[in-house]
């Protein structure tokens, strides 16, 4: 093998997540770019997973009831395009246990391979079964009368929860209580958050 016909290594990807209040994480991307194919054409969306030091028992709503679950991983998809990342958290059998939008401006690329966004506050929960659970809308409202989170910033989150929210409901009333139903192989994202 030539050294022009050798592998090029694993590109390392970084993201960094911002609070408004000025805290910070950041870690190493295990995954990255993909190519999605959707109604409007491919979107490019980095892709990110993960396990859990410690499972952790989560009662969920799920198409065939209510089910105590064990949350062992996640995997994470950032969009360049939209005010929102999700989080699939599985079982250790990929089972999903729910899904979690964290609202906030979308991906940037601050220098080569190293990423971030700004957190924004308000979170969406829902269950396997299509049951959405608004989270930390004080803490949003809160931010918006500060002064921290910006007219604007507080308009485009406002308009990507009630696009999720309507992408999660046109897809139980397609498909039934199960948004998993026409979930590809990882790394793709699940369908209704593309329609969002």
């Amino acid at each position: 093998m030539t050294h022009d016909q050798l592998p090029s290594p694993r590109q390392r990807l970084f993201y960094r997540k911002e609070k408004l209040r000025g805290a910070c994480w950041e870690y190493e991307i295990e995954g990255g770019w993909i190519a999605v194919p959707c109604e409007t054409g491919e979107r490019r969306l980095l892709h990110h997973r993960f396990t859990f030091y410690k499972p952790r028992a989560v009662e969920v709503r799920t198409p065939a009831g209510v089910a105590l679950l064990e949350r062992t991983a996640a995997e994470q998809w950032f969009f360049p395009d939209r005010w929102f990342s999700l989080l699939r958290f599985t079982t250790c059998d990929d089972r999903t246990v729910g899904y979690y939008v964290n609202f906030s401006q979308p991906l940037v690329e601050l220098r080569a391979n190293y990423y971030r966004d700004l957190d924004l506050e308000l979170d969406l929960w829902l269950d396997p079964d299509g049951t959405a659970t608004e989270l930390d809308r004080d803490e949003f409202d809160a931010e918006v009368a500060l002064e921290r989170l910006q007219p604007d910033w507080a308009t485009a989150v406002d308009a990507a929860s009630i696009a999720v929210t309507r992408a999660v409901a046109a897809t139980v009333a397609e498909h039934g209580p199960d948004l998993d139903s026409h979930r590809a192989p990882t790394p793709g994202p699940p369908p209704f958050i593309l329609r969002a």
